[in-house]
């Protein structure tokens, strides 16, 4: 009964360890699955973020002075003059 209590413990805390190390990732938090078509004017954008090496699209995160926060494709030209 103590080497299964024990091995229930021991699981929960792998587990915690694995969502908490998760949540603790470097760089942009999140990944782009779509991206804006229409060109935004580069006078409202305040923060350029690249998205994080392990998504499935390279991705760029523009954050608009209002806080709004746009998925763009960097290959595209007006996201690269915005970069």
């Amino acid at each position: 009964m103590f080497c299964r209590s024990l091995l229930l413990v021991l699981l929960g805390l792998s587990c915690l360890q694995s969502f908490t190390m998760a949540q603790n990732t470097n760089g942009a938090a999140l990944c782009c699955f779509e991206f804006h078509k229409t060109p935004v004017p580069a006078a409202n954008i305040v923060k350029v973020e690249e998205t994080r090496f392990d998504c499935t699209l390279p991705g760029v995160i523009l954050t608009t002075k209002n806080g709004l926060q746009i998925c763009a494709d960097p290959e595209v030209d007006w996201v690269k003059q915005i970069i």
